[in-house]
């Protein structure tokens, strides 16, 4: 209890890097959450068309799509590790001198680290709170965000329509939307836009998990050697 408290009034009064923490933390998760989802749409719809004949180019499409997705996902997660470990570094380059009177007073190492971790994990906590509020609330405006996004990325690749069954049915692979092409439309009932609230919190909670576990691994390693330099800076 003692940590908790100590860092709650450490993160009151380092406001700045406390808000940036919380900030970039929803942030990662927004977009860590969307790539997931993304990636839910496109299997959830590829499910439904993969009996279909004659889809070897939606095929190729969906492949390719997944992929950019993953690689993506992969990119993000990397950038957030650099991104925290700045912001750890930063943080605790600020506290230094916090750092050096615990030890001088006596703390062992293990309470400075564990006081470290809380400090960096409760703005990154609300951030976590945040997005899980957006979700939930404007989950209608989130699956928006997505289906805007779908095309955009789609063009970027290059990513054409794909013909399923004549000229007078065209699904697009991505974005998922039907188009007449000679004024006689025929609609196939597919659920490609719905995403259910369990399939986004379970990406959610995944993505939180690396953001927990990424964040207290980091700040473990960074804050250990702050406070062995700060031991060997007082007994000089």
């Amino acid at each position: 209890m003692k940590n908790i408290r100590y860092a709650f009034a450490s993160v009151s009064y380092h406001k700045k890097i406390s808000f940036c923490i919380g900030v970039c933390s929803a942030f990662f998760l927004f977009l860590s959450t969307s790539i997931l989802n993304l990636i839910d749409m496109e299997k959830n719809l590829y499910k439904q068309v993969s009996n279909l004949a004659n889809i070897s180019d939606y095929i190729t499409n969906y492949q390719k799509i997944t992929r950019t997705y993953f690689v993506l996902y992969l990119i993000l997660i990397c950038l957030w590790t650099i991104l925290i470990t700045a912001l750890v570094y930063i943080s605790l380059k600020m506290k230094k001198q916090d750092i050096i009177k615990w030890r001088i007073m006596g703390f062992s190492n293990r309470f400075v680290i564990k006081q470290s971790i809380w400090e960096i994990l409760i703005p990154a906590l609300a951030g976590i709170i945040t997005t899980a509020l957006f979700l939930l609330v404007c989950q209608h405006t989130y699956e928006f965000i997505l289906n805007q996004i779908k095309p955009l990325i789609a063009n970027g690749m290059g990513i054409k329509r794909v013909a399923f069954f004549s000229s007078n049915v065209v699904l697009e692979s991505i974005p998922n939307q039907f188009m007449n092409t000679t004024g006689n439309t025929h609609f196939l009932s597919l659920e490609i836009s719905q995403l259910p609230v369990a399939t986004v919190f379970k990406a959610f909670i995944k993505n939180c998990l690396i953001l927990v576990s990424t964040t207290t691994i980091v700040t473990l390693f960074l804050t250990y050697s702050f406070s062995r330099k700060s031991k060997q800076v007082f007994r000089m």
